[in-house]
């Protein structure tokens, strides 16, 4: 005998109601509405903010490591070759 028949949701519904009263449940209703409002905005504002982010990040120049034994003078050399390509 399991919750498939609405007899006994509906007796579940009338217990949660005679226990918590009306005006109780209506309450907590709405207060998990608020909530669920809330949560959907926070998670449009945090997708909203995402783009502003990664075109920050974007827009940086990456950093330039040089190979191991290279002296600094040979990094800018390569760096000043580069730069004459473009």
């Amino acid at each position: 005998m399991g919750f498939d028949s609405p007899v006994h949701w509906l007796i579940v519904i009338a217990v949660i109601a005679l226990l918590f009263g009306g005006s109780r449940v209506g309450n907590l209703m709405g207060e998990l509405g608020k909530g669920i409002k809330s949560f959907k905005q926070n998670m449009n504002d945090a997708d909203a903010a995402k783009p502003a982010t990664a075109e920050k990040a974007g827009t940086a120049a990456p950093e330039q490591i040089p190979a191991p034994g290279a002296s600094p003078d040979d990094a800018r050399v390569a760096d000043t070759a580069n730069n004459a390509r473009h």
